[in-house]
């Protein structure tokens, strides 16, 4: 009788132990890529340019107002330390290399080498427009929604090797 009493409860100390750890371990939710400053459930362009203007500031260390290659990788590297130290999952880079080595032309339109304020805003601000699809100048948690999961899909072709169908341009109208 006393096996089986001391049995039972050390199986049930074990499953609290491990319910407990799994707890311990479930990732807290990431905040929306636009973060909602006066936290009332819509994101404006307003305060996406306030959130551009400070992530640029937090890359440009140097205060020379361009972010260089050298920078932006000085601050991803720093923002991959923390997710890791956090405990969030970490994306694995596309096949083919890593994901952000340096600054492509979708970072650097001019190709200067470096990326100036404007620059960076007009990209957060070409990313919220793409988000925004009543273009209400918001975006409300369906639109986020709808964002995450078409860049999701987005990342499964890539990662698949699945590449999108062309955008194909309507036929002109035929001259009258």
């Amino acid at each position: 009788m006393r096996k089986t009493v001391l049995t039972l409860m050390l199986a049930a100390s074990a499953i609290t132990s491990a319910a407990s750890a799994q707890t311990a371990l479930t990732p807290t939710p990431r905040p929306p890529m636009h973060q909602d400053a006066n936290r009332d459930g819509v994101a404006t362009r307003a305060e996406a340019i306030a959130q551009a203007d400070g992530r640029f500031a937090q890359m440009d260390t140097d205060r020379d107002g361009r972010v260089t290659a050298g920078e932006m990788r000085a601050y991803r590297t720093a923002m991959h330390d923390r997710m890791i130290a956090s405990g969030r999952d970490v994306p694995v880079p596309p096949p083919g290399g890593a994901k952000h080595d340096g600054m492509g032309r979708r970072m650097d339109p001019n190709g200067d080498g470096s990326v100036t304020r404007e620059e960076f805003e007009a990209r957060a601000l070409k990313r919220f427009d793409r988000m925004d699809a009543n273009h209400d100048g918001t975006i409300d948690a369906t639109e986020r929604a709808n964002a995450a999961e078409m860049r999701h899909v987005d990342r499964r072709e890539r990662r698949e090797g699945v590449t999108p169908p062309a955008p194909t341009t309507p036929a002109p109208a035929p001259a009258q």
